[in-house]
């Protein structure tokens, strides 16, 4: 509220205009003598004497009259605006009472408090919220809106941001400057409170990693980004770094990954997904020798499944040995459908040639050549209006007349022929494969690692039924792209086991799944299917016998960890010793043989956890259709049963089975990283990265409310400070 409007409603200085007219009209003239009296002019001299001259009355000076207003009858009288009480006012005498009574007025103390506490309200999660924006609420917010919605840094000192402050009655913008410096501190900030929840739960991660050029800079990037599941058995994607570097040779990808590991206190990895890039080889080997420095429990199993290769990345490589044979027809479709396409005029012309249906832009799209994905959305909705087509190149001139053009010197390829709508028709139901496993390899926000084996399995089994097929041109696709699959997943040596490990820990499928699909490659109860099944088996004894051992020594350490009972006397010696001394004269006590025979059930326990696991039923789960049955869900339920075999799974199903997700904040970074911000540094494009990518995950967390950072910092903080009460409150007792 503005201190000079004040409860009465009216405006200061209009009252102080009206005060001014009033005293003009009442007064004629004024002399320093006789103050407020009307001087007498002689009568003898009015008719040669000058005019009479008016003194200039003064504005009040003092802060106090914006709290008060003079009467209009009497200007030596003067009304309070809070309790409405009449003061006295001379001039001569100051205005010492009126500030007395406003340290004393009750009515102005409660005007004052008002003013610097903002009336409060009910927020959409049923707290009180102070209604008016504070100034540093409104900094946080447009620093969140910048980094969000990838605006320049400079949108803070637009015009458009002023204008819409001014009416919206928010506090003045800060400057770009500030902006640059709290979202820096607001980073530092995060990042440090993600930091200590790493270094205090220890958490094993699952990394992807992958490189990225800038087009406007030809600055070299490289993304790293964390997977694990945490302790409320919830998936969790986030971004460790975005971190400029000088090449792509291995050294310098494996020196990126240890010092980003490092900068953030993470000493124990899973598995690492990389492209099929030779650096990335010789980079995580590297890697992996640096990084078991660490530790015994820096990698599982030594490391041996730590490099995954990514399967996105393989798909795309087989589906281009199909393409490339038929990379002329393909061409003569995508130039058809340009041209529909670049006008609305000719796609109203080839809308009058489709029988039946509404035709719009996005019932036909156009592929990007790089992405042979939506090369098949494009070939697969092209052969649906094969027909209009046809009647395109029979009725219409100026479409036969656009492929008599030519294009950097070469003819225009189309329209297509009978030829290539047979050879698209192949390749289409060929691709269709690709294309169901293409969607569920590349999901980033869910879980897909026990799905992945089941997809390489329906692709290599595809591959080898079409091998046998009496069409000699997608015979010889399909054996060219078997050839570029066994180079990647060829199951008895290079594919991966933890991918098959994965589905084990599905309880729908346990190694049902895996059985059945080693029998259907190798036949039933041939040699190599029984060597697949035994290989899997020692893969899963090793993992359980390791974490089993971790497992043990964990609660060894948290028992000893544990406060002990105080005891009466120092010389006292445990029950155990002392039932061992009496025992050898024959006495027997049955709590001590009943403790003995708990610890022989828990260690047979232990010992059976993965074979009762194994032997139970799968789960056969009774959901709506369309909805998948929750893997985590029953984990969490069912974690306290198998202790173990729940530590496994937490690390296994973290997994990403493809780079998807770090190329995914390529799509980001291409707008951050414009001609326009050029003049960014590297870390500040770090900075924004990881911000922006940090705040739309806590937004979706939250679906979709508005989270602030002190409750993102709690989130984090909240498992510290149960520990801590429960560490204060043991000390209390004791």
């Amino acid at each position: 509220m503005d201190s000079s409007i004040t409860p009465n409603g009216k405006d200061i200085a209009n009252q102080r205009d009206q005060e001014t007219e009033t005293q003009e009209t009442q007064q004629e003239f004024a002399s320093p003598d006789n103050s407020g009296k009307r001087k007498e002019v002689p009568s003898s001299s009015r008719a040669t004497s000058q005019p009479a001259k008016t003194t200039k009355v003064f504005s009040s000076r003092s802060t106090v009259w914006d709290h008060y207003t003079r009467t209009p009858n009497n200007r030596d009288k003067c009304v309070c605006h809070y309790c409405k009480k009449t003061f006295a006012c001379p001039t001569k005498s100051g205005t010492s009472n009126l500030q007395k009574h406003l340290n004393t007025c009750k009515h102005y103390k409660a005007w004052e408090e008002g003013k610097v506490r903002a009336q409060p309200v009910i927020s959409e999660d049923g707290y009180l919220k102070d209604a008016k924006v504070s100034e540093d609420l409104f900094k946080e917010a447009t620093n969140e809106m910048l980094v969000i919605s990838e605006m320049p840094l400079a949108f803070v000192e637009s015009l458009a941001w002023k204008c819409f402050c001014n009416k919206m009655n928010l506090p003045k913008p800060h400057s770009r400057r500030t902006a640059t410096r709290q979202i820096v501190e607001m980073y530092v900030k995060r990042k440090a409170a993600l930091r200590e929840w790493f270094k205090v739960n220890k958490q094993r991660v699952s990394l992807t990693t992958d490189i990225w050029v800038a087009q406007s800079t030809g600055a070299s990037y490289m993304v790293i980004t964390a997977h694990f599941i945490d302790a409320a058995w919830k998936l969790k994607k986030l971004i460790l770094g975005f971190k400029y570097i000088t090449d792509h040779k291995g050294q310098t990808i494996s020196t990126v990954l240890l010092d980003c590991l490092s900068e953030w206190g993470i000493e124990k990895v899973f598995c690492i997904t990389v492209d099929n890039a030779t650096a990335n080889t010789s980079a995580l080997r590297k890697f992996k020798s640096s990084f078991a420095l660490l530790g015994n429990d820096a990698f599982v199993l030594h490391g041996d499944f730590m490099h995954l290769r990514c399967s996105a990345h393989i798909i795309n490589l087989i589906v281009k040995e199909g393409l490339a044979a038929v990379d002329f027809n393909v061409s003569a479709i995508r130039n058809t459908v340009s041209y529909v396409r670049s006008s609305t005029t000719r796609l109203r012309s080839f809308e009058l040639r489709v029988d039946s249906g509404k035709l719009t832009r996005g019932s036909l799209p156009l592929d990007c050549k790089t992405r042979w994905n939506s090369t098949y959305l494009m070939l697969s909705r092209a052969i649906e209006f094969r027909v209009a087509f046809n009647k395109m190149e029979a009725e219409d001139r100026l479409y036969n007349d656009h492929f008599l053009e030519f294009e950097n010197g070469i003819k225009r390829i189309g329209p297509p022929e009978i030829v290539d709508w047979n050879a698209i028709e192949r390749l289409v139901w060929f691709l269709i494969i690709f294309y169901n496993s293409t969607l569920v390899v590349s999901a980033s926000t869910s879980l897909n690692s026990f799905k992945c084996y089941g997809e390489i399995v329906t692709i290599e089994k595809n591959l080898i039924g079409l091998t046998r097929s009496l069409d000699s041109d997608l015979k010889g696709k399909a054996e060219e792209m078997l050839k570029k699959f066994d180079k990647y997943w060829d199951g008895m040596r290079n594919i991966n086991k933890m991918l098959i490990v994965a589905t084990v820990f599905d309880p729908t499928k346990k190694m049902q799944f895996a059985k059945m699909c080693f029998e259907k490659l190798y036949g039933k109860d041939t040699a190599d299917a029984q060597d697949m099944f035994q290989s899997v088996m020692d893969v899963l004894r090793d993992l359980f016998k390791e974490y089993s051992a971790r497992f043990h020594t964990d609660e060894g350490v948290q028992a000893s960890q544990a406060p002990q009972p105080a005891s009466f006397g120092s010389q006292e010696q445990p029950a155990c010793e002392r039932i061992n001394l009496i025992d050898e004269s024959g006495y027997e006590r049955m709590d001590c043989m009943y403790a003995e025979l708990v610890d022989l059930i828990e260690d047979r326990e232990a010992k059976d956890e993965l074979e009762t696991y194994l032997k139970e039923s799968v789960v056969n789960p009774r959901t709506m259709l369309g909805v998948e049955f929750d893997v985590l869900s029953w984990w969490k339920v069912n974690c306290s049963k198998f202790p173990i075999l729940a530590e496994i799974a937490r690390d296994v199903l973290a997994m990403q089975v493809s780079s998807v997700a770090s190329e995914s904040a390529f799509s980001t970074s291409g707008r951050i990283i414009s001609p326009h911000r050029s003049c960014l540094t590297h870390y500040m494009i770090e900075v924004l990265m990881c911000s922006e990518q940090w705040m739309k995950a806590d937004l979706r967390g939250s679906e979709g409310r508005v989270v602030t950072m002190e409750q993102i910092l709690s989130e984090f903080e909240y498992e510290d400070k149960l520990k801590r009460d429960y560490d204060s409150q043991a000390t209390q007792e004791e």
